[in-house]
C-alpha cells in the first residue's frame, strides 16, 4: 500500500498532474487497493486539513502582503535598499537581495516577495546588462530568505502539525535568513567583479534619511508582528489579523498609493493565492493519514536505525532527502507529508523539533529554485521571460551557498536556537 501510494503520486506528477489532485489521486488509490477503507475517509480528512486555527494565518498573511504591495510598500522599501547597498558593485543584485530581507517581514511568502521586488528590478538589471538568467537567478535565490525571516508560512504550517512554537519558529529562522542573504550578496559581488557589473556613487546621508523616512511605517509592520508574538501579546494568527489592519491604513490613510475601488481585486488575488495553497494542504491531509495506516512513519525510522545511530547522521539524511523531494514537490505539501513521518525520527535521535522546524523551511524554500517544479524559478523565469535552462546555469553558485549554510545551519544549532532561548522562555 505504501510503494503504491508513493509511486502512484510520482506517476500523477509526471504526467503533469497538479500537486493537489497529484496528492489526493495516489490517496484514492492507494485506498482503492487496499479494499477496506470507507471511501468516505477521504472527504473527512479532507475537511480536517484545514481545520486549524493557527493555518488561518497563512491566507490572512498573503492578504497583508497583498495590500502591502498595492499600498506602496514595495517601492518604499527599493528605495530604501537602493541608497543602503547600491555603491557596491552590481547594484541592482544587492538591491535585489535587500529589498527581499525588507519585504519578508511583510508577507512571509516567497512567491508574493518575489512577485512584488521582480517585476519592478528584473527590466531594470535587464536592461543595465545583467543578463536575463542571472536577474531571473538572484531573483529566485534571494525571495528563498521570505519565509525565514519572519513571518513565515512554512514555520505557521509545520508549527500547526508538529506542536511547536510558532513565536519561537519566527525568531529561530531570523540570524539564519540574514546570514543567508549576506551570502548571496557576497556570491553576487563576485560575480559582479568578475563580469564587470556596474556599481553607483554611494547615497549622501540626506538621502538615505529620506528613505528611511519614507519606509518607516513598511519597516514598522514586522517590529510589531514579532514583538507582539514574543511578548505573549497576541498569537501568530492573532498577529496576521493585526498586519492586514496595519497593512490597510498605511495603504489607505498614510502612503495613499491604495485605493478603495483596488480592495477587490486585491482581495481577489489574495483568495486565489490562498486557494491555491489550501488545495495542497487539504489534499496533503488524507495523503498523510493513508501513510500512517501503511506504517510509513514506522518503517521509516526503523531504516534509519539500521542506517546508523548517530544524530549528525540522521539529520544530514534527513536534509538529503528533503532536497531531493523538494526538486517534484511543492514546499507545502512536503511539509506536510514528511510533518508526522519525521517526528518519531526527532523523538528517537534527541533532534530538536524547534531546531528541525527551522532548517526544514530553509530546505524546502531551496527546492524552490530547483528544476523541474521550483515555483520560485517559475516566477522568476516568467518576469525576465527567459528559460528554465539560463536559470538553471545561471543559480548554482547561490544554490551551492545556501545548501552549504543548511548543513552548517543542520551541525551547529545554537545559530538557530540562540534567539529564540534568549527572548522567549
Amino acid at each position: 500500500m505504501l510503494i503504491l501510494l508513493i509511486a502512484s503520486l510520482f506517476g500523477l506528477l509526471l504526467l503533469g498532474v497538479p500537486v493537489g489532485f497529484s496528492l489526493l489521486g495516489s490517496s484514492l488509490i492507494a485506498i482503492l487497493a487496499q479494499g477496506t477503507i470507507p471511501l468516505q475517509a477521504i472527504p473527512q480528512r479532507l475537511a480536517l486539513g484545514l481545520d486549524s486555527f493557527p493555518m488561518l494565518a497563512i491566507p490572512l498573511f498573503i492578504l497583508a502582503g497583498t495590500l502591502m504591495e498595492a499600498g506602496g510598500i514595495t517601492k518604499r522599501l527599493i528605495a530604501l535598499s537602493e541608497v543602503l547597498v547600491g555603491h557596491i558593485r552590481g547594484s541592482l543584485a544587492h538591491v535585489t537581495v535587500v529589498s527581499n530581507v525588507f519585504m519578508s517581514g511583510v508577507s512571509g511568502s516567497g512567491v508574493a516577495d518575489a512577485a512584488a521586488t521582480g517585476s519592478a528590478l528584473i527590466p531594470s538589471m535587464i536592461k543595465r546588462g545583467y543578463g536575463k538568467g542571472f536577474a531571473a537567478a538572484i531573483l529566485g535565490a534571494s525571495a528563498t530568505v521570505g519565509p525565514i525571516i519572519p513571518p513565515s508560512i512554512p514555520m505557521i504550517l509545520y508549527g500547526s502539525l508538529a506542536g511547536v512554537s510558532i513565536g519561537k519558529l519566527f525568531l529561530g529562522g531570523a540570524i539564519p535568513g540574514l546570514l543567508m542573504s549576506g551570502s548571496l550578496m557576497i556570491v553576487s559581488y563576485m560575480i559582479a567583479r568578475k563580469r564587470g557589473f556596474e556599481k553607483r556613487e554611494r547615497a549622501r546621508s540626506k538621502e538615505i534619511i529620506r528613505a528611511f523616512r519614507e519606509a518607516f511605517w513598511a519597516l514598522l509592520m514586522p517590529v510589531i508582528i514579532v514583538g507582539g508574538i514574543f511578548t505573549g501579546f497576541f498569537t501568530a494568527t492573532e498577529s496576521a489579523v493585526i498586519a492586514v489592519i496595519y497593512s490597510l491604513i498605511i495603504g489607505l490613510f498614510v502612503y495613499k498609493d491604495l485605493k478603495i475601488k483596488e480592495l477587490p481585486k486585491k482581495l481577489l488575488e489574495a483568495v486565489s493565492m490562498s486557494s491555491s495553497i489550501g488545495v495542497i494542504i487539504a489534499a496533503s491531509a488524507p495523503f498523510a493519514w493513508v501513510m500512517a495506516y501503511a506504517q510509513g512513519p514506522a518503517k521509516v525510522l526503523a531504516m534509519f536505525q539500521s542506517i546508523s545511530d548517530s544524530t549528525i547522521v540522521a539529520l544530514l539524511l534527513l536534509m538529503l532527502i528533503l532536497l531531493i523531494l523538494g526538486c517534484f514537490l511543492d514546499g507545502m505539501a512536503i511539509i506536510i507529508i514528511t510533518t508526522p513521518v519525521i517526528m518519531p525520527i526527532l523523538a528517537q535521535f534527541n533532534i530538536d523539533p524547534l531546531h528541525f522546524g527551522v532548517i526544514l523551511a530553509i530546505n524546502v524554500m531551496i527546492g524552490t529554485i530547483t528544476p523541474p517544479v521550483g515555483t520560485l524559478m517559475y516566477v522568476a523565469i516568467s518576469i525576465a521571460k527567459t528559460s528554465v535552462f539560463q536559470f538553471t546555469k545561471e543559480v548554482w553558485p547561490f544554490f551551492l551557498v545556501l545548501v552549504l549554510l543548511l548543513a552548517i545551519f543542520a551541525l551547529f544549532p545554537q545559530l538557530v536556537l540562540f534567539l529564540p532561548n534568549l527572548l522567549m522562555k
